[in-house]
Protein backbone atom coordinates (compact mmCIF):
# COMPACT_ATOMS: atom_id res chain seq x y z
CA UNK A 1 0.00 0.00 0.00
CA UNK A 2 1.53 3.31 -1.06
CA UNK A 3 1.64 6.22 1.39
CA UNK A 4 -0.95 8.89 0.83
CA UNK A 5 -0.11 12.55 0.29
CA UNK A 6 -1.03 13.47 3.88
CA UNK A 7 0.93 10.58 5.44
CA UNK A 8 4.52 11.53 6.25
CA UNK A 9 5.77 7.89 6.39
CA UNK A 10 4.65 4.56 5.05
CA UNK A 11 3.24 2.19 7.64
CA UNK A 12 5.88 0.25 9.52
CA UNK A 13 8.75 2.64 8.94
CA UNK A 14 10.54 3.56 12.16
CA UNK A 15 11.44 7.14 13.06
CA UNK A 16 15.05 7.58 12.00
CA UNK A 17 16.14 10.13 14.61
CA UNK A 18 13.82 9.91 17.63
CA UNK A 19 15.92 12.19 19.86
CA UNK A 20 15.86 14.95 17.24
CA UNK A 21 12.11 14.53 16.77
CA UNK A 22 11.64 14.86 20.53
CA UNK A 23 14.00 17.86 20.58
CA UNK A 24 11.94 19.60 17.89
CA UNK A 25 8.64 19.00 19.69
CA UNK A 26 10.03 20.06 23.05
CA UNK A 27 11.68 23.17 21.61
CA UNK A 28 8.48 24.33 19.93
CA UNK A 29 6.47 23.85 23.13
CA UNK A 30 9.13 25.56 25.26
CA UNK A 31 9.30 28.54 22.92
CA UNK A 32 5.52 28.96 22.86
CA UNK A 33 5.32 28.83 26.66
CA UNK A 34 8.48 30.92 27.07
CA UNK A 35 7.42 33.73 24.75
CA UNK A 36 4.07 34.01 26.52
CA UNK A 37 5.74 33.91 29.95
CA UNK A 38 8.20 36.57 28.83
CA UNK A 39 5.39 38.85 27.69
CA UNK A 40 3.53 38.44 31.00
CA UNK A 41 6.75 38.93 32.99
CA UNK A 42 7.66 42.08 31.12
CA UNK A 43 4.24 43.61 31.79
CA UNK A 44 4.31 42.53 35.45
CA UNK A 45 7.94 43.29 36.35
CA UNK A 46 9.28 45.63 33.67
CA UNK A 47 12.75 45.37 32.16
CA UNK A 48 14.20 43.22 35.01
CA UNK A 49 11.28 40.84 34.45
CA UNK A 50 12.08 40.68 30.73
CA UNK A 51 15.73 39.82 31.41
CA UNK A 52 14.77 37.27 34.06
CA UNK A 53 12.27 35.57 31.77
CA UNK A 54 14.68 35.48 28.82
CA UNK A 55 17.45 34.08 31.00
CA UNK A 56 15.12 31.41 32.41
CA UNK A 57 13.97 30.46 28.91
CA UNK A 58 17.54 30.30 27.61
CA UNK A 59 18.72 28.16 30.52
CA UNK A 60 15.96 25.59 30.04
CA UNK A 61 16.50 25.37 26.28
CA UNK A 62 20.28 24.97 26.61
CA UNK A 63 20.29 22.50 29.49
CA UNK A 64 17.35 20.39 28.36
CA UNK A 65 18.37 20.48 24.72
CA UNK A 66 21.89 19.34 25.56
CA UNK A 67 20.56 16.11 27.02
CA UNK A 68 18.50 15.17 23.98
CA UNK A 69 21.33 16.18 21.66
CA UNK A 70 23.74 13.95 23.62
CA UNK A 71 21.31 11.05 23.17
CA UNK A 72 21.11 11.78 19.46
CA UNK A 73 24.90 11.72 19.16
CA UNK A 74 25.02 8.36 20.95
CA UNK A 75 22.32 6.77 18.77
CA UNK A 76 24.68 4.20 17.23
CA UNK A 77 26.07 2.95 20.53
CA UNK A 78 24.76 0.07 22.60
CA UNK A 79 21.75 0.62 24.87
CA UNK A 80 24.02 0.29 27.92
CA UNK A 81 26.33 3.01 26.59
CA UNK A 82 23.35 5.22 25.78
CA UNK A 83 22.15 4.88 29.36
CA UNK A 84 25.61 5.78 30.66
CA UNK A 85 25.75 8.81 28.36
CA UNK A 86 22.28 9.92 29.43
CA UNK A 87 23.19 9.60 33.13
CA UNK A 88 26.52 11.39 32.67
CA UNK A 89 24.86 14.12 30.64
CA UNK A 90 22.19 14.60 33.29
CA UNK A 91 24.71 14.65 36.15
CA UNK A 92 26.93 17.10 34.30
CA UNK A 93 24.05 19.40 33.41
CA UNK A 94 22.80 19.43 37.01
CA UNK A 95 26.31 20.21 38.29
CA UNK A 96 26.79 23.08 35.83
CA UNK A 97 23.27 24.37 36.53
CA UNK A 98 23.92 24.27 40.29
CA UNK A 99 27.17 26.16 39.86
CA UNK A 100 25.52 28.83 37.72
CA UNK A 101 22.67 29.10 40.20
CA UNK A 102 25.12 29.62 43.07
CA UNK A 103 26.90 32.34 41.08
CA UNK A 104 23.59 34.02 40.21
CA UNK A 105 22.35 34.05 43.79
CA UNK A 106 25.60 35.63 45.00
CA UNK A 107 25.85 38.23 42.23
CA UNK A 108 24.75 41.72 43.23
CA UNK A 109 25.14 42.94 39.65
CA UNK A 110 22.81 40.27 38.32
CA UNK A 111 20.25 40.94 41.05
CA UNK A 112 20.15 44.64 40.09
CA UNK A 113 19.34 43.93 36.43
CA UNK A 114 17.43 40.63 36.52
CA UNK A 115 14.34 39.77 38.50
CA UNK A 116 15.47 36.44 40.00
CA UNK A 117 11.94 35.49 41.08
CA UNK A 118 10.75 35.85 37.49
CA UNK A 119 13.76 33.84 36.32
CA UNK A 120 12.83 30.96 38.62
CA UNK A 121 9.12 31.00 37.87
CA UNK A 122 9.63 31.22 34.11
CA UNK A 123 12.23 28.43 34.21
CA UNK A 124 9.78 26.13 36.01
CA UNK A 125 6.94 26.99 33.61
CA UNK A 126 9.15 26.50 30.56
CA UNK A 127 10.41 23.14 31.90
CA UNK A 128 6.78 22.02 32.17
CA UNK A 129 6.18 23.14 28.58
CA UNK A 130 9.39 21.42 27.45
CA UNK A 131 8.37 18.16 29.09
CA UNK A 132 4.86 18.34 27.63
CA UNK A 133 6.33 18.85 24.15
CA UNK A 134 8.80 16.03 24.67
CA UNK A 135 6.06 13.65 25.82
CA UNK A 136 3.80 14.72 22.95
CA UNK A 137 6.63 14.09 20.46
CA UNK A 138 7.51 10.74 22.04
CA UNK A 139 3.90 9.59 21.76
CA UNK A 140 4.02 10.16 18.00
CA UNK A 141 7.31 8.39 17.29
CA UNK A 142 7.34 5.15 15.40
CA UNK A 143 9.50 2.89 17.55
CA UNK A 144 9.25 -0.79 16.67
CA UNK A 145 8.54 -3.11 19.56
CA UNK A 146 10.07 -6.05 17.70
CA UNK A 147 13.12 -6.56 15.48
CA UNK A 148 12.50 -5.54 11.91
CA UNK A 149 13.85 -7.63 9.02
CA UNK A 150 16.08 -4.74 8.04
CA UNK A 151 17.65 -2.54 10.70
CA UNK A 152 16.89 1.16 10.39
CA UNK A 153 20.10 2.97 9.43
CA UNK A 154 20.36 6.36 11.10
Amino acid sequence: MAPTAHSPKPAGQATRHPALAMLRGALVAALVVGVNATAVSTVAAGLPGLWGALLGLLMVIVFSGAGLFALHLSRRSTPTMQLAIAMASYTGRIAVFGGLLALALNSDSLARHVNLTVLGVVAVVVVMGWMAGEIWSWSRLRVPIYDLDKEVVA
